[in-house]
């Protein structure tokens, strides 16, 4: 019986990653697996743990944000990087999904690490002045993916800046409509950089990441 429990949770294991004190559940965990089957028209856009999401959190593990800041979230998936920066830093984390399906697999994520993650439904086009300026940072992972994209993230940059948050810092694996972002941003904004990263574990890949800093 002690040996089948062992094997059973070694199998268990098998479908976390570890890392940056984080414990992700992959799309194979049974728990996860199980939620899918529930949720049979779950969107393909947040359905698994995405690499730029272990790049971004290394980058805030380097560049943290102030203790208990206020945080967005926007396409949170599965809410990596929002586990993270709730669990090491205190943050006050919101998630965004345009994706109400997303929400039972973030807090699924949450449960696992301890930490309590707010979430909200909608697109970041309907956030309003008022709504940005109670965040400090905003964070994002893989959302920059079509053409048109662009114009909407450039005038959600301009509103969040004007409302007082901090930092904006954006990962993405390098498709062309987050480089026209990034070009588009630079000629923007004066505090705006473009930062390679690249990790070793639990995978090695690089990413890109824009950064933009309130003057």
């Amino acid at each position: 019986m002690k040996k089948r429990a062992l094997e059973s949770e070694a199998k268990t294991q098998s479908h976390i990653i570890e890392y940056l004190g984080i414990s992700a559940l992959r799309s194979t965990h049974p728990k996860v697996r199980k939620l899918k089957r529930q949720q049979s028209g779950h969107s393909a856009h947040g359905n698994k743990v995405w690499r730029s999401s272990f790049v971004l959190m290394d980058y805030l593990a380097s560049y943290p944000p102030g203790p208990a800041s206020q945080v967005l979230d926007i396409g949170c998936g599965w809410g990596l990087t929002s586990l993270f920066l709730a669990k090491t830093y205190n943050s006050n984390v919101t998630g965004l999904d345009i994706d109400a399906g997303v929400e039972p697999f973030l807090q699924l994520q949450a449960r696992v690490n301890q930490c309590d993650i707010s979430f909200e439904c909608g697109g970041f086009e309907s956030l309003t002045a008022t709504e940005l300026s109670a965040f400090d940072l905003i964070v994002a992972a893989d959302i920059c993916f079509w053409d048109e994209m662009v114009v909407s993230l450039l005038d959600l940059f301009n509103v969040a800046l004007s409302s007082g948050v901090q930092r904006i810092i954006i990962a993405d694996p390098g498709r062309p409509p987050f480089w026209s972002l990034c070009d588009k941003s630079i000629e923007s904004f004066n505090n705006a950089e473009i930062v390679t990263r690249r990790i070793y574990e639990p995978w090695q890949t690089e990413k890109f990441i824009l950064v933009i800093e309130n003057q």
